[in-house]
């Protein structure tokens, strides 16, 4: 599969008068030298880069799907208002969350870019803020373009049973600086540019928004997910790592006893849902190299928790939006 994806990626270059490896390595942002490594061993493309590759280079990554009919094809599903939305997402990681509560031992292995989806359906002014800006700035909805952010008077979020789901399978994930700021620096966009209604549902939003950061960081406390409206629950086992290296998407990996299933979502390129063997393994091993290259928060790792979350308040601070924002 993989080698006729290199195939067809040299041909198109070729057709545009350009070197492979040199348009490798302005859109990956990567060294030529990094490039060609790639292009001789084409095992060693991560996932998120073939996206990117063939986004760019209009390639039908489907065509490069296993012939098993047991197996699933490799599907990239565009975003769009009209023809894969929030919701048509939301229901593929329920399908997948079901899969994996049905068979026990089941575990997600989730690299987030962005504060991983589940946690947001706990806080609904949050969960409704957060899709506000997938309707307006991701999924291109003309209908959000003259709009504010008013934010909703529902007691909870629709997609709620999500985060209850997710409490039910156990978890590795993955944060970097980008997961922990990114919300913010949207929050801090919407404000500057006359997007929210009023304060009221700015600091709203921003409050709720630090709830789920202490949840979070709870659960790496503990050891184990957490329901933030039952005090005395305890779901499945959770580690939390912290990394310093760049995520370029939304990778995660559902590995039930049957399959394992690499799901990467970006919101530029799309979601791409696949067991082929190379989408799994690359996606696999990027997430091991994160995990060795970074930090273990759970349990054990209280001294980088407090130090995390002293930098997370300090760039509030930073930004405008401490105590008192």
């Amino acid at each position: 599969m993989i080698e006729n994806f290199t195939h067809i990626l040299n041909e198109k270059t070729k057709r545009m008068g350009i070197r492979t490896a040199a348009f490798m390595s302005d859109l990956l942002n990567i060294s030529e030298d990094a490039a060609y490594r790639r292009m001789r061993n084409p095992q060693a493309l991560r996932a998120d880069e073939m996206i990117k590759l063939a986004q760019e280079l209009k390639i039908d990554l489907s065509q490069f799907s296993n012939t098993d009919e047991n197996l699933l094809t490799v599907e990239l599903k565009s975003l769009h208002f009209e023809k894969y939305t929030s919701r048509d997402f939301f229901k593929e990681l329920e399908s997948r969350l079901d899969l994996c509560i049905f068979h026990p031992h089941s575990q997600i292995n989730y690299g987030a870019k962005e504060i991983p989806f589940f946690y947001y359906m706990w806080f609904p002014k949050l969960a409704a803020f957060k899709n506000f800006i997938w309707q307006r700035e991701f999924l291109k909805d003309p209908s959000y373009n003259k709009r504010v952010f008013r934010g909703n008077e529902q007691r909870e979020s629709e997609y709620v049973q999500l985060a209850e789901k997710y409490l039910k399978v156990t978890s590795h994930e993955i944060w970097g600086y980008e997961t922990l700021y990114s919300t913010l620096y949207q929050i801090q966009h919407y404000r500057e540019s006359g997007l929210f209604e009023d304060d009221k549902i700015y600091r709203e939003v921003l409050q709720q928004y630090d709830q789920l950061i202490d949840l979070v960081f709870e659960q790496a406390e503990v050891g184990r997910k957490l329901n933030p409206y039952l005090p005395n629950f305890k779901g499945a086992r959770f580690k939390l790592y912290f990394t310093p290296m760049m995520t370029v998407d939304n990778s995660i990996i559902f590995h039930t006893i049957k399959e394992k299933v690499a799901m990467i979502c970006s919101q530029l390129s799309g979601v791409v849902v696949s067991d082929s063997s190379h989408w799994v393994m690359s996606t696999e091993t990027w997430l091991e190299t994160c995990k060795e290259n970074g930090t273990l928060l759970s349990k054990t790792g209280n001294h980088f928790r407090s130090k995390l979350l002293k930098e997370y308040n300090s760039k509030k601070e930073m930004m405008g939006m401490g105590a008192g924002f």
